[in-house]
């Protein structure tokens, strides 16, 4: 998996940022005994609060960014711990939305660093030591309850060191096959995983039979249940062959969530603010009660996600790290659902350019096909394929990520450009001159970018989203008083 780290190389006591980047050469390593043993010595800081454990492949940030908002909004002062962030470190763990200090971070690494080198010397990973920070970080900050996002699985994944005492379940679908298994039930029975007996789990429909039963029977009795997206309804795992009964506030059968924001179509962050925002009336009482769904999403901004905001020459960009094709084809479909209500409405929507880039994959060609959906059903608009300059896994080579797109759709206007930066430019330009040539009047013209987490990272970096206020997950106002806390207090 990874490879051992020398330890003569920590006698030169590095910063820790530098001690940090030197956790990458370990790789990724499946387990949990290193991350017990550093949590043992830094005074099982992970106790001090309970958590919201989140697992899945696709939508399970975005999950955990409405669970914590929701508390937050409630009164409860709430961590949030996600991977991988976009521009800055310091986003994989926030407080009350906001990413930590830069002070913050460094103080936590130093305590993880100091504690690993106790005799026998450990080595955490990357990932761990981040986790172990945020659990630092929380315990000092007294957070009433912490939002935790896995990494890789569940089962071995250092998260599931965190004190839950609810779990939740995103979509699954394949992903990281070469270590979770090739089957959806295998990888389903490392994420259910998370599980903890006597406690209760929410976990989303999984249309699958076979995943159904592993989630179930990881799950103690009458503490599961499904949430039914197409329904807006819980039902419990016993009562899953009903046709349909409503839990909404788990208090009890026949009671349901108001969801007045519902308009008919279901897109992606819809389903998964609603999964998350359902999870609260479990974690919440009933009085003062769970804040309105749509207070919520007006206040919830998770970067690089179905992100829209205003680029160079007023040429609107349209952000999401979809990565994966099962993310691609959600994303897809999202988008063609928006373009048919839009010029229902009698409103255009389509971009002039589409900006894409990704990180190695399995089969390249299942992951373009969906892109190539897209350039079908908007009309073919000139594509800009460019590639991450950074990340764990190695970028696809933009010429072959071109070459596959051609392969697939032959008639695509298609200009390659590596850096990203000209990759942005080059699109913008494009929606300038079909802004300028446009038979429509008000058309400013727009550019979609999607691929790579590293790749929309780098985008906001460029486009100067990449600061404190830009990277938060809440939208916070100067008088703001939640609770008997005044959150924009530092």
């Amino acid at each position: 998996m990874g490879q051992d780290v020398d330890s003569s190389d920590i006698d030169e006591d590095p910063t820790p940022r530098e001690w940090l980047e030197e956790r990458k050469k370990i790789g990724m390593r499946p387990g949990l005994d290193v991350t017990y043993s550093m949590l043992a010595r830094l005074g099982m800081p992970q106790m001090s609060f309970p958590c919201v454990h989140v697992a899945g492949t696709n939508g399970k940030g975005t999950t955990c960014v409405y669970v914590a908002n929701t508390l937050t909004l409630a009164g409860k002062k709430t961590g949030l711990f996600t991977s991988p962030h976009l521009c800055r470190v310091e986003e994989r763990i926030r407080i009350d939305g906001r990413p930590i200090s830069s002070k913050q971070l460094d103080k936590a690494i130093h305590a993880v660093r100091t504690m690993s080198l106790q005799e026998p010397v450990l080595q955490p990973t990357y990932f761990e030591t981040l986790f172990l920070a945020a659990m630092i970080c929380f315990r000092a900050e007294n957070v009433q309850r912490a939002v935790i996002e896995a990494g890789l699985g569940g089962r071995l994944d250092a998260t599931r060191c965190c004190y839950a005492d609810f779990t939740i379940l995103t979509e699954i679908s394949l992903e990281h096959t070469e270590i979770l298994g090739d089957k959806l039930e295998l990888i389903a029975k490392e994420k259910a995983a998370i599980a903890r007996p006597g406690t209760r789990m929410l976990a989303k429909w999984p249309y699958n039979p076979d995943v159904m039963t592993v989630i179930e029977e990881a799950t103690t009795k009458g503490c599961g249940y499904w949430w039914r997206g197409d329904r807006l309804a819980m039902v419990g795992f016993e009562n899953a062959n009903e046709p349909f009964r409503k839990i909404g506030s788990g208090l009890g059968d026949g009671q349901t969530i108001p969801y007045g924001v519902f308009d008919g179509i279901m897109t992606m962050q819809m389903d998964n603010a609603i999964l998350g925002h359902a999870a609260a009336w479990f974690l919440l009482p009933i009085d003062p009660g769970v804040p309105p769904l749509h207070d919520v999403m007006e206040r919830t901004l998770w970067p690089g996600r179905m992100q829209e905001i205003s680029g160079p020459k007023g040429v609107e960009l349209l952000l999401d790290c979809a990565h994966n094709p099962s993310g691609l084809e959600k994303m897809v479909n999202e988008l063609t659902l928006r373009k048919q209500r839009e010029e229902r409405a009698g409103r255009p929507f389509s971009p002039s350019a589409i900006v894409i880039g990704t990180t190695k994959q399995k089969d390249l060609s299942v992951f373009v096909h969906p892109i190539v959906e897209l350039i079908s059903e908007m009309g073919n608009p000139m594509v800009v394929v460019t590639q991450p300059s950074e990340g764990r896994l190695a970028p696809v080579e933009s010429d072959d990520l071109a070459d596959e797109i051609r392969l697939q759709y032959p008639e695509a206007r298609i200009q390659v450009r590596p850096n990203i930066h000209v990759a942005l430019n080059t699109a913008v330009e494009e929606a300038v001159d079909s802004a300028a040539h446009s038979f429509i009047d008000g058309v400013s013209g727009s550019v979609w970018c999607f691929g790579s987490v590293h790749l929309i990272g780098g985008l906001l970096t460029i486009l100067g989203q990449d600061n404190d206020e830009a990277l938060s997950t809440m939208k916070w106002k100067e008088d703001d008083v939640i609770g008997d806390r005044d959150t924009m207090k530092p």
